[in-house]
Parts: structure tokens; C-alpha cells; sequence
């Protein structure tokens, strides 16, 4: 676990935290989050900090912290706030760390109002530097990305940056390691720089401000040369887009202009060197499952008509008050989580009209609650705002039948496409089942494309869903091709040969 430290309580030697959730099938590897700080200094009342609302700060900011971090292309302006450090870190990299520093030069101060500190502004219990530990290293990559280097100032939003050019041992660094994505980015240059810098001339004529994804400050980079990769992970740029760090300032800048981003692509594709057809092919994948690789990658979230027979069965509707026959149907089953789902399709296939009277889960017209919902659902997405009106409006439907109809757009069941179970709306699935309605809609990840199934009578798939799953005990204990995996929908009524079956062993190899 790491620790937690106030911007101003961080000293040289503590490993302070440069990225966050890398999505890769090799990653994490131990300690790779983490860098060394070298140089820390505190700027009072910031003069380069302008007007208007940051991340954490008023508009009276009255101190940041700089840090220079081993491997980084420039300092990076801290915002107020916590900040995971190491805990422990891996003696030998310490050691090689403190060895091969990336700011040698005299810790000098680099914006105007900076002070070098060695010692924290504020007390902490902690010593400076993390404890010593051995760490297991990773799978050595045989393979790694191809990068090139441009400008500082011509890096766009999307380029995948270079923010950790080493890590000892450098062999266990993983695949696109120490590389993140530019989330938003700005120039300071003439005059300007003379606000923010105690010597403008280390900014070579431009400074870059960038926040980068997993690093809780602004990147500030001199006109130097920066690596980024020639071709991310697609796995690990459909993640990062999904959950975006930080798209606006931290604080805003004084004097900062945001470039023209078609500007920015126009400079970047005249530098940019061609990819190989195959390139983003070559990263490891996370998945196992092409469908579900596809699904990530090109899927789309939002409410669609999904066939009741897609969806998977509840697996635990214990405010039900059928519920104690569920669980004396699971004592017949094997014990694990999918079993589950089958035995409530089981006690689904038994209920009488007169049992689902007994819940106030079906006391609805769901027929008409989906229908409305459905074209709600619709308006909502076309943005039709007078359609939206009246679909919302439902007046042919009582108080009540309203208030689901609603709920099933503003509180949807949730189900993603190939997922196994639902996340939300297990009583109005049931309920929805019960009142025959073929298509309800769902909000979740989906294709777009692809086809739906016929829809199936609700307790016709609640049959084909148990016979499914017990021909599948069959075959596992008795083998495919034995007789009585072909009359396991006969074989399987009988409670005791069903426990015998849930009890057997595994079958050997």
C-alpha cells in the first residue's frame, strides 16, 4: 500500500507516484507506477498562475510545488492535495537510482518564487525515501513498440509520451512502460516565459504545459526533444479514452495559449515516420476471447432492445418471496455462481400465474411499461426534444406503471453484451419475463451490428436453459458420448441423481 503525502511534506528520495492503471496484459510490474524525485522546490504566491477555477485551487493560490522526477522531460508543477508515495521500494533499483540521476546539475530553483528544499515544509512521521525491499521481477518482454522523437512543442492531446526513460533492471520494464497519454496541452513562450522562469533561456524559446495521464501536475517540458509511441496500444487507448485523467489545467496559466489542434496533427504528420500495417497488432492482448476483445474495442454503451432470451438469468433475487424455493432448488445443483443463475431459471419454469400475482414486482402492465420505455428510450437518443416531451409524459399509463417505465430509461437493467450476468434490474427482468414481453431495452455495451437472436418464450428458455446445463453435468462426469447425456432433460427430474451429479468428481484427464 502506498503512503499518502501532502504536496509540501514530499522530499528528494521519495518514489511519488507518475502513472496509474497502465491496461496492458503484462502489467502492472512492481514498482512501476513510482519514480524517483530529485530536486523539490516551493514556489509562494505564483505569479504565473492566472485568473479563474482550477483543479483544487482558488483563485489566491498561495503555493505549488516543483518536482523534478528521475526519467521525466521537465518539472512538473504539483497541484494542492495528496500524493501516493512507495511505500517500500527495490534496494538494488534504489541503489542504481541514486547512481544515475536525471537532474546531475546544482538543485537550483526553475520558476520565479521557487525555493530548493531538502527538508519538508510540513512535519511527517515518515524518513525521507522508501524502505528496502527485494521485489520479484517480471516476464522479460521480448518485443517493445516503436517510438520517434519530435518537439516538445508539437506533442498533440493523444500522443502517448515518454515520461520514464529508465527503470532498473531496465530488462523488466513492460511493454509500453513509462509511456501515458497527453490528455491537454499549452505554450508559454516570449515574454511570458519570463513570468514563470528564474533563467527563460532553459526553455529554448517555448515551454510545453501538458498534463499527462497518471501524473497529478502539469508537465512542463522545454523545447527539447520528447518520445512518444508510433502506434499505442489500441487495447490500452480504448481504456484510457473511456477514463480520461485530466482534460483541463490543473490551474490556468497566465499568458498560456492552447494550440490549434489541426495545427498540431498538420506538424505531427510531417514528423511522424509510417507505421507498420501490423504494428498494433503486435501488442499482447488482454483478451482471451475475440468477441470479447471486439466488444471492447468497437463497442458502444447505451440503451438498446435486447431479446429476453439474450439476458442472462438473476443470480440471487432474494427479496422475492419465492426465494426459499430457489435455495432448496440449489441444493440440488453443483456449488458455483452459474448454477445459481440455472436454479432460478428452474423455479421461473414452475411458477404459476398465481405465484407471480404473489410479488409486487408483477403487479405491472409490463407489456405497456416496455413499450413506453422503449420509446422513450428512442427520443432520448434522437435528442427530439418534443418527441421527448411526450414520451416522458406517458399519459396513457397509471402513476405507477409510469414510474417503471421511467426507471427502466433513468434506472436501467444493465447488462453488457457476452457478460454473465446483470449488474442492476433483476426483479423487473423477471417481471418483464413473466408478461411475455419479447424485447426490453438495456443500457450496456454493445455492437451496433450485430444480429439479435429470435425471440424465445420466457419459460421455453427458462427449459432450454436447464436441460443446457445439466446435459453439460452429463457429459462432464459420463463423457460426451454416452447414451444418458442425451436423456438428461428425463434423467435430470429426479432430485437424488441430480445430487449425486452436482457431488460427482471431476472427471480425470
Amino acid at each position: 500500500m502506498p503512503q499518502v503525502h501532502r504536496a509540501e511534506q514530499l522530499v528528494p528520495g521519495d518514489y511519488v507516484r507518475t502513472g496509474f492503471a497502465r491496461f496492458s496484459a503484462d502489467g502492472p510490474r512492481a514498482g512501476e507506477y513510482y519514480a524517483r524525485i530529485e530536486h523539490v522546490e516551493h514556489i509562494e504566491r505564483p505569479g504565473f498562475v492566472g485568473p479563474g477555477p482550477g483543479f483544487g485551487l482558488d483563485r489566491t493560490v498561495k503555493r505549488l510545488v516543483a518536482i523534478r522526477i528521475q526519467g521525466m522531460p521537465g518539472p512538473v508543477l504539483l497541484r494542492a492535495g495528496d500524493h501516493h508515495v512507495a511505500r517500500a521500494v527495490d534496494e538494488e533499483r534504489q541503489q542504481w537510482d541514486r547512481l544515475h540521476p536525471t537532474w546531475p546539475e546544482p538543485s537550483t530553483a526553475v520558476f520565479v518564487g521557487g525555493k530548493v528544499r531538502a527538508e519538508p515544509l510540513w512535519e511527517r512521521t515518515e524518513a525521507a525515501g522508501p524502505e528496502l525491499i527485494r521485489s520479484s521481477p517480471g516476464r522479460e518482454v521480448k518485443r517493445r513498440p516503436k517510438t520517434f522523437e519530435k518537439p516538445a512543442s508539437t506533442l498533440c492531446v493523444g500522443d502517448y509520451l515518454q515520461t520514464q526513460t529508465c527503470r532498473f533492471p531496465a530488462q523488466d520494464m513492460g511493454v509500453d512502460e513509462g509511456f501515458w497519454r497527453v490528455e491537454w496541452i499549452a505554450h508559454l513562450e516570449g515574454a511570458a516565459l519570463e513570468t514563470l522562469l528564474v533563467n527563460p533561456e532553459w526553455a529554448r524559446g517555448r515551454v510545453t504545459l501538458a498534463n499527462v495521464y497518471g501524473v497529478s501536475g502539469v508537465l512542463v517540458i522545454p523545447e527539447t526533444s520528447v518520445r512518444v509511441l508510433l502506434v499505442p496500444n489500441p487495447e490500452r487507448l480504448r481504456n484510457d479514452l473511456d477514463g480520461p485523467w485530466r482534460e483541463k489545467p490543473y490551474f490556468p496559466f497566465a499568458c498560456a495559449t492552447v494550440p490549434d489542434e489541426d495545427d498540431q496533427r498538420r506538424k505531427d504528420a510531417v514528423l511522424r515516420p509510417p507505421a507498420g500495417a501490423d504494428e498494433a497488432d503486435l501488442y499482447p492482448s488482454s483478451f482471451s476471447s475475440p468477441a470479447d476483445r471486439d466488444l471492447f474495442l468497437n463497442g458502444v454503451t447505451g440503451i438498446r432492445p435486447v431479446p429476453v432470451a439474450q439476458l442472462p438469468w438473476p443470480h440471487r433475487l432474494s427479496k422475492c418471496p419465492h426465494f426459499p424455493r430457489v435455495e432448496e432448488i440449489e441444493k440440488t445443483y453443483p456449488e458455483d455462481w452459474y448454477a445459481g443463475q440455472v436454479a432460478h431459471a428452474e423455479l421461473f419454469a414452475r411458477l404459476t400465474p398465481d405465484d407471480f400475482a404473489a410479488c409486487p414486482y408483477h403487479e405491472g402492465n409490463w407489456a405497456a411499461i416496455a413499450e413506453a420505455a422503449t420509446e422513450f428510450a428512442a427520443a432520448e437518443l434522437d435528442d427530439d426534444a418534443e418527441r421527448g416531451r411526450a414520451a416522458y409524459a406517458m399519459e396513457h399509463l397509471n402513476e405507477r406503471d409510469r414510474e417503471w417505465a421511467r426507471a427502466l430509461v433513468q434506472d436501467p437493467i444493465c447488462w453488457d453484451d457476452n457478460h454473465d450476468g446483470l449488474t442492476n434490474g433483476q426483479h423487473r427482468t423477471c417481471a418483464l419475463r413473466a408478461a411475455g414481453v419479447p424485447c426490453l431495452p438495456v443500457e450496456g455495451r454493445h455492437l451496433p451490428s450485430t444480429t439479435k437472436p429470435e425471440p424465445v418464450d420466457a419459460r421455453t428458455h427458462a427449459q432450454q436453459t436447464v436441460r443446457a446445463f445439466w446435459r453439460d453435468v452429463l457429459s462432464a462426469v459420463l463423457g460426451p458420448s454416452h447414451p444418458l447425456v442425451h436423456a438428461a432433460p428425463l434423467f435430470v427430474r429426479i432430485p437424488a441423481l441430480r445430487r449425486l451429479l452436482s457431488r460427482a468428481p471431476e472427471p480425470r484427464e
